[in-house]
């Protein structure tokens, strides 16, 4: 008898102009596994739909493939019901959202093991299972041919390794768990080390690469690549050398020291940056090869600002499509309505959705991440500061605002300022924006707070030249990630020469002028600003601060006091935005987030530590 599958997972008519697009559809999501007794085990369904049914042809089994695609590359991007659109909320990026929100709750309480955290354990394995499941039976497919069939193959190893490296570098070790699971099998599968972890997950990515195609046909962008699996690979061997793991004692010692090593690998070894560095190259070597590399237009050549860097800077993270020839991947849901659950849930960043931005309003940036931004120039901006001795006009923030660097430009709007993302389009101007971009009032009084959750200005990534385009082209891997993990490893290794050629190509690309300093400490920080500015709201912050140790990390980045402009604006009814009703402003504390050292990693779910088969974190 067939495994009954679940009836969900079946796209029963999907129209061809769908297929032709690939990942570009709206995705039938996967459900039904709260009888599960373990992650293991085979779902409770309802339905008669059948392996059999699933793997019946072509059309059924991509459907399949591409709802894989949707949850492994949207889950922990895009899906604000489990953090998605609020990583940067819990990652210093951004304010904290409404009291019912994700973000808000874990800056009053942290990470629990009794409540779902950003890397959501079960559906980790729900989507495992589910990838094994389409290897292990795609060669029943009758109407696709052994090249598709073999492809399909690597892909699932590419979205497999996917999934460990998050669990690899949100955990630690975890179960290594490789096919589906029958009811005789054994199910009690223990945590392994965090070398097993790296070692099984650099198989995948090996196994992956040697499968899979260079490109795929512009219909089907959007699907994995050697090249996308190929920078996968480097930043996971980025993750084992950074030091949370790449040390010789743990951040917390686990409740039985004897499974340290499963949180740490017990030595500090500099090879591990080599690793990284031969990784690194090798996937940047590729992209150039065929035909990806950073975008720099302006024309000023080596080591100079780019005078284009708003657009080039604004097309790298936004453009759609195969044209954005420094995307290596990007996750290509184009939802045109609110979805309610699954990836996706709620993403609606952009001013142009027709009802109105669903729940997104208090998500605007700290002052805590604003510093981490430069003036135009390179230099250090002047902003108010707690325990000024008066506040600022506020036509000082719309003159600061314009002054700064154009990644900070392309990436935001605030009162008094268009968006620049959207030139000359009224629903992304002050004017025409839908709601207050300000902690604003007109009864404020310095130095008090008014509020929170607009912060010091409002997100526009990765709407650049968007319009009416409500779907952000999210980006998964982009080539300026490769140049920056090369940097930060030369950096670690002491060859600050290399280091400061690989940073200045993506520094120089953003308008400013080159950086020079050669003191390792200070290029390390130089490393890690780039970081954040380059990648804000593109889910690498929130791992990156705490793998690498920073000692602010608790106290000013995912903890701590939380500052926020607040405006004092005039009593007209011609709008809070604009710039001649912005009377002053200055800094304030506006919230505070918790914080504990056992935060470093995620917990595992207490249902299952419950089951005593897996251990839990340190801490929880």
């Amino acid at each position: 008898m067939d495994l009954i599958f679940n009836s969900k997972t079946i796209i029963k008519a999907l129209y061809m102009k769908k297929i032709i697009s690939a990942l570009m559809i709206t995705f039938i999501l996967l459900g039904m596994y709260a009888c599960q007794k373990t992650f293991l085990q085979e779902p409770s369904v309802s339905g008669s739909v059948t392996l059999a049914t699933v793997f019946s042809s072509s059309l059924n089994a991509t459907s399949e493939l591409l709802n894989a695609y949707n949850w492994a590359l949207g889950q922990q991007y895009m899906n604000q019901s489990n953090a998605g659109c609020m990583n940067g909320g819990i990652a210093g990026e951004e304010s904290k959202g409404y009291s019912w929100q994700f973000a808000y709750t874990t800056a009053a309480t942290g990470m629990t093991a009794s409540t779902t955290c950003w890397v959501n354990y079960s559906i980790c394995y729900q989507q495992i299972r589910e990838l094994c499941i389409i290897r292990e039976n795609i060669d029943k497919v009758p109407d696709m041919d052994p090249t598709t069939k073999g492809y399909v193959k690597a892909e699932c190893q590419g979205l497999l390794a996917q999934w460990y490296m998050l669990m690899f570098k949100g955990f630690g070790g975890v179960p290594l768990v490789n096919h589906s699971f029958v009811a005789t099998d054994n199910m009690n599968i223990p945590r392994a080390s965090l070398q097993q972890t790296l070692t099984f997950t650099l198989a995948l990515c090996d196994s992956a690469i040697a499968g899979l195609p260079v490109s795929w046909p512009p219909s089907s962008y959007g699907r994995l690549t050697q090249g996308s699996v190929m920078t996968l690979k480097a930043q996971l061997l980025m993750f084992a050398a950074r030091p949370l793991f790449n040390s010789a004692a743990p951040f917390l010692n686990m409740s039985n020291p004897a499974n340290n090593n499963m949180i740490c690998f017990g030595a500090a070894n500099p090879s591990r940056w080599d690793s990284a560095i031969t990784a690194a190259t090798t996937a940047l070597s590729w992209c150039k090869s065929n035909g990806l590399d950073i975008i720099n237009t302006g024309g000023a050549g080596v080591g100079n600002p780019n005078p284009n860097a708003l657009n080039d800077y604004g097309m790298a993270t936004s453009l759609p499509g195969s044209g954005n020839t420094e995307m290596i991947l990007a996750y290509q849901n184009q939802p045109t309505g609110v979805s309610t659950s699954g990836p996706g849930f709620y993403y609606d960043m952009s001013n142009y959705w027709t009802a109105s931005r669903y729940d997104n309003e208090l998500f605007g940036v700290p002052y805590n991440f604003l510093k981490n931004y430069l003036k135009a120039d390179g230099t250090e901006q002047s902003w108010p500061q707690l325990g000024d001795a008066a506040p600022r006009p506020g036509s000082d923030y719309v003159t600061r605002f314009q002054q700064m660097e154009p990644r900070w430009l392309a990436d935001h709007m605030g009162p008094g300022n268009d968006a620049a993302n959207n030139p000359g389009d009224n629903n992304w101007s002050a004017k025409g924006w839908n709601f207050m971009v300000a902690n604003a009032s007109i009864s404020a009084v310095f130095p008090q707070t008014v509020t929170y959750g607009q912060g010091c200005g409002t997100y526009t990534k990765f709407f650049w030249h968007a319009g009416s385009r409500v779907w952000p082209n999210f980006p998964v891997y982009r080539v300026a990630e490769l140049y920056l993990d090369l940097a930060e490893a030369y950096n670690e290794k002491g060859n600050s020469a290399m280091a400061l050629q690989y940073l200045n190509v993506v520094h120089n690309r953003a308008g400013l002028p080159s950086i020079t300093v050669t003191d390792q400490t200070a290029l390390r920080t130089a490393i890690q600003r780039e970081w954040a500015v380059e990648f804000v709201g593109e889910v690498k912050r929130y791992f990156d601060v705490k793998h690498w140790k920073l000692p602010t990390v608790g106290t000013d980045i995912i903890g701590g006091n939380k500052l926020e402009f607040q405006f004092k604006v005039a009593s007209t009814s011609s709008g809070y935005n604009l710039a001649p009703n912005l009377l002053q402003y200055w800094n304030a504390v506006a919230w505070f987030a918790y914080w504990s050292p056992r935060m470093m990693l995620e917990p595992i779910p207490q249902s299952e530590v419950n089951k005593l088969i897996v251990v839990q974190n340190p801490g929880y």
